[in-house]
């Protein structure tokens, strides 16, 4: 399952897609300053009676490292990496910082308690443009919360829940005055594990996605690992996207060949 859930942010018309600067900021996340971001971590919500005691891990960078004990799953079987790269200067040897943008969730146990079922929440998002940051931040601190508050709808259907809360976050970040979304945005990819004690060799997943961050999964073959996508991309001059975006009003530009960026959608 793929919810598709709107890019954050107004759009221009096609003429200011091809203007430079503006694919720059849309692109670019070039940092004049020494740190990568938003530093510290969101702290899990204050327990209710309704809520059960469980470890939230959120960075502010995916694989900064965190005491074992403050970890929902040990790190040998939930891990996390990301480097952020560099802006090219203009010059040999120049290059300008760059604020990585990559943020992730761990949420364990996940959701209220239910007889004989266990639940886990994992969540990777992937910014873009100048505030990218503050938007896969803001993305990564809304998502688990909207949808524990949703518990009856995400116990019974799953995939509705999701379709649901990545909308109503979008929509809630359009409305926060402090982070300029215009050209800015995040990918997003969420996938709820459920075990259930009656079947101990079997995990259903269910997984939602915008954007063209992707969940995969490794099944052993002998010596081997097979991977099977369990999230379509979704980009925007892929023909079905594209249509619903026209459909809607929107413009898609071709991927930029002098920046080497990826099509768009204005």
């Amino acid at each position: 399952m793929a919810s598709r859930a709107k890019p954050a942010g107004g759009g221009e018309d096609g003429a200011d897609a091809k203007d430079k600067t503006t694919f720059r900021m849309r692109r670019l996340s070039v940092t004049d300053k020494g740190g990568d971001g938003e530093g510290g971590s969101d702290q899990s919500p204050a327990s209710t009676p309704q809520r059960r005691a469980r470890r939230v891990s959120m960075s502010p960078e995916m694989g900064v490292l965190k005491p074992r004990a403050l970890l929902p799953f040990p790190p040998e079987v939930v891990g996390t990496y990301s480097c952020h790269g560099v802006e090219p200067g203009m010059r040999q040897g120049e290059t300008n910082a760059k604020i990585n943008q990559d943020r992730g969730c761990v949420v364990f146990p996940f959701g209220p308690e239910m007889p004989g079922c266990q639940q886990a929440l994992f969540c990777v998002f992937d910014g873009h443009g100048a505030c990218g940051d503050k938007v896969s931040h803001f993305a990564m601190s809304k998502m688990h919360q909207r949808l524990e508050e949703m518990a009856g709808i995400t116990a019974d259907d799953p995939s509705a829940a999701m379709k649901e809360v990545f909308v109503a976050v979008d929509e809630e970040l359009r409305k926060d005055a402090t982070i300029d979304a215009e050209l800015s945005g995040t990918t997003a990819v969420v996938c709820l594990c459920r075990y259930y004690a009656k079947t101990p060799n079997t995990v259903t997943l269910w997984t939602a996605n915008a954007g063209d961050s992707r969940a995969i999964i490794g099944k052993k073959d002998g010596d081997k690992i097979e991977a099977s996508d369990l999230t379509e991309d979704q980009k925007p001059d892929t023909p079905a996207e594209m249509r619903r975006i026209k459909k809607k009003g929107g413009f898609v530009s071709p991927p930029e060949e002098e920046w080497g960026g990826p099509a768009r959608v204005w």
